[in-house]
């Protein structure tokens, strides 16, 4: 079990746990039920379609994302870094799943908080309430914010985009495994020109191609790179 004057660190590292007073976060300490689990390199931590009735927090280590899509025709494999909430928008709502599955990269620290655990958080404290609210809010604006950009103006980028939206975080390394002709019809272009533009890439050093694996080190230089590109 966690000493309290680690606990107290871990928390205030967490945004929904920023902004509370020493008072409030020992009280926090003293009554709050706190699960913590270790998983090892390749274990998964959660899968995709399991029930969400936790706040999972990645308190250290590394977590690897796999965003499959509907139909299974593609998948986005990604790295994420502590500290991070996992998935907190599908505790509410319609669909209380994880549409994600995530495994540990390195030796992984996770904390859970039982739903009930949450709620009980959130009608005790108010910062706790207003900082749920902002973080669910800015899940919403910013996935709002990606269908009002403009669309990009050549093959190159249209390609970044395809892959950067599907991605849970816009930057580091991604990895897509996806077909030529998938990709094609996923972007509305022939499958010639995606040939054509994924070589191009590759030549300048924007992307490596691996038969039917495309992989970006860092996805926010691809983009600005792409961008860059003549039409």
């Amino acid at each position: 079990m966690e000493n309290e004057f680690q606990l107290y660190n871990k928390l205030l590292a967490l945004p929904l746990f920023q902004g509370f007073g020493k008072a409030d976060l020992g009280d926090v300490v003293a009554h709050t039920k706190f699960d913590f689990h270790k998983y090892e390199p390749e274990e998964t931590i959660i899968d995709e379609n399991e029930n969400c009735n936790h706040l999972m927090f990645l308190l250290n280590g590394i977590a690897e994302v796999v965003t499959i899509a509907a139909d299974h025709c593609y998948q986005i494999i990604e790295d994420i870094s502590s500290p991070e909430i996992l998935q907190p928008e599908r505790l509410f709502g319609l669909i209380q799943n994880y549409t994600k599955t995530f495994k540990a990269k390195t030796t992984c620290r996770i904390l859970k908080i039982d739903k009930s655990e949450v709620m009980r958080l959130s009608d005790k404290y108010m910062i706790f309430r207003i900082n749920i609210l902002n973080m669910l809010s800015t899940i919403i604006q910013k996935q709002e914010r990606q269908l009002l950009r403009n669309y990009p103006e050549n093959l190159e980028s249209r390609i970044i985009r395809f892959i950067s939206d599907r991605c849970l975080k816009p930057a580091g390394r991604k990895i897509i495994n996806i077909k030529m002709t998938q990709l094609a019809k996923e972007i509305n272009d022939s499958r010639l020109d995606v040939s054509k533009a994924l070589n191009r890439m590759e030549e300048i050093g924007i992307l490596e191609l691996k038969r039917g694996y495309i992989y970006i080190e860092k996805i926010e230089t691809a983009i600005m790179q792409a961008q860059e590109l003549t039409i």
